[in-house]
């Protein structure tokens, strides 16, 4: 199952409340259409070309940069816009009393190609589609959230939560991304080499444009990590704030719901963040009469439910915490405020269209889908939800892979390779397998019933013959392979108790055995 691989492969469509719109009034409302620019980049192109700051324009949340996407923003006494070219266009569309936010928006339509189906894929979708439909699914966060992960950044809260703001700074500003481009590689492999020399780094990031207030402070404030993420822009530590607080929501859900249900009642999607646990089928009777799950605040004080805070001190425990030290003090922006949030959602208006050939990969099919969400689910993990496997039948995977292991260790005293084949030397009398990149072929080993060791096989283009098999309980070793194109014999098996080995092969034009 793949998801983006070409940019119309995802479209989202920011659903407005109608109610919004009057006649007249102080907000200007513009529709803006976007294509590879993430929501501050066309907030920028926006503010642009109605003279006022990137604050002042009010939006109702951030969309994917690898998506088609259509949402609104408002402008105070803004001028009429109409703008068009490949990247953005925008509308003017109207009027609002208000700046424009969430409140405004009733979430999003989604239009995806899902690509790269094969095997089960298709079967797994037709059995999930109406079971998604009436029961829905479990509202984690999903991968768009822990963009942190993505770039291995790790918790970047946590690490000031427990007391290392140098390491979390250094850590945003200067870790490295397998997805930096080339300018930022340099720029972030400047800014480790000069760590610690604020006076360079202010250089490095000004020649950059990028944090230079930051190593301002610390050039004033050498050892004021904490008060050098004050100068870190409000968003960018919204994101790793939520981010934390997030990874904190999934693991505690996954864990209620793992116990709320038996194991054929239940899927499980992957993600960067961790397993995804979800109902199979009908609500179990926990979450049925659970609407909602805290999202926790400060020393998850505002957690009341006794099953929920026991849940969050496990999390915690696991990640080597206590609830008191989930709080960060002296840095604005890193306060966590607690709120419910839905427990299960269910897509409106789902369809899928007749699955045709997938153009982009060789021998796969591909799906089209089209759904509603609020706002704040996810569009990827209803996806996801769409062509989840039963939980038992993961397991049975899981159990089949551990016995090909077992087997792999324990064939004959012979080890396996990871796919569960046999090594090259057989466990039959003359079983030979053959090294096409090598061009020889290995004796297999005899069996105590089977008598003595496999012949070795015979070299090919230009290799040496193998050599012959090992015998086992008195019987003596297998012959060695014979030679070609001016290579000597292979060496013959190894007897074991007291028993000869097997005679060398032959060798060719001039060579020995």
């Amino acid at each position: 199952m793949k998801l983006k691989q070409r940019i119309g492969d995802f479209q989202v469509r920011e659903l407005l409340d109608e109610s919004y719109l009057v006649e007249r009034g102080d907000f200007r409302l513009y529709r803006v259409t976007k294509r590879k620019l993430n929501t501050a980049e066309a907030v920028d192109v926006l503010a642009g070309e109605t003279g006022v700051a990137t604050g002042d324009v009010g939006i109702a949340g951030w969309k994917d940069r690898q998506a088609i996407t259509i949402q609104y923003m408002s402008v105070y006494r803004g001028p009429k816009v109409r703008l068009q070219s490949p990247e953005l266009k925008i509308d003017t569309v109207g009027y609002g009393l208000d700046e424009y936010s969430s409140a405004a928006s009733r979430g999003n339509g989604f239009e995806l190609n899902v690509r790269g189906l094969v095997g089960d894929d298709l079967r797994i979708l037709r059995r999930n589609m109406p079971l998604v439909r009436e029961h829905g699914l479990i509202d984690y966060f999903d991968d768009q959230r822990f963009g942190n992960l993505t770039h291995e950044q790790g918790w970047i809260v946590k690490d000031l939560m427990q007391g290392r703001a140098e390491d979390a700074l250094r850590t945003l500003l200067a870790g490295p991304s397998p997805h930096d481009d080339d300018k930022r590689k340099h720029f972030k492999s400047a800014l480790a080499r000069e760590w610690g020399n604020w006076r360079a780094c202010r250089d490095v990031a000004g020649r950059f444009g990028a944090h230079h207030s930051i190593f301002e402070h610390l050039q004033r404030e050498p050892d004021d990590f904490k008060g050098a993420f004050t100068h870190v822009s409000s968003r960018l530590r919204l994101i790793h704030l939520y981010a934390w607080q997030s990874h904190l929501w999934n693991r505690a859900v996954a864990d209620f719901v793992r116990a709320s249900t038996e194991l054929n009642e239940r899927v499980v999607m992957d993600s960067e963040e961790g397993p995804l646990v979800s109902h199979a089928g009908e609500l179990p009777e926990a979450l049925r009469t659970k609407h909602s799950y805290r999202l926790p605040g400060q020393e998850l004080d505002d957690v009341t439910d006794p099953d929920e805070l026991s849940r969050f001190e496990e999390v915690l425990a696991q990640e080597g915490m206590v609830s008191s030290q989930l709080r960060v003090d002296g840095v604005s922006g890193f306060q966590l405020k607690g709120e419910d949030r839905a427990l299960v959602v269910k897509p409106q208006h789902l369809r899928v269209r007749p699955a045709e050939e997938d153009p982009l990969n060789r021998g796969a099919r591909m799906v089209r889908v089209r759904f509603e969400l609020p706002r704040g689910s996810y569009a990827s993990l209803v996806v996801k939800r769409l062509f989840a496997p039963p939980a038992e039948e993961l397991e049975r995977r899981r159990q089949r892979r551990e016995r090909r292991r077992e087997r792999s260790a324990n064939w004959d005293g012979e080890r396996r390779d990871d796919r569960g084949r046999r090594p090259f030397r057989g466990d039959r009398d003359d079983d030979r397998f053959e090294d096409r990149e090598g061009g020889r072929r290995f004796g297999g080993e005899g069996r105590e019933q089977r008598g003595r060791g496999g012949y070795g096989g015979r070299g090919r283009d230009g290799n040496r013959g193998g050599y012959g098999g090992r015998g086992r309980d008195d019987n003596r070793g297998g012959s060695g392979g014979r030679g070609r194109d001016e290579k000597r014999g292979g060496y013959g098996g190894r007897g074991r108790d007291d028993n000869r080995g097997g005679y060398g092969g032959r060798g060719r034009d001039d060579n020995r055995g």
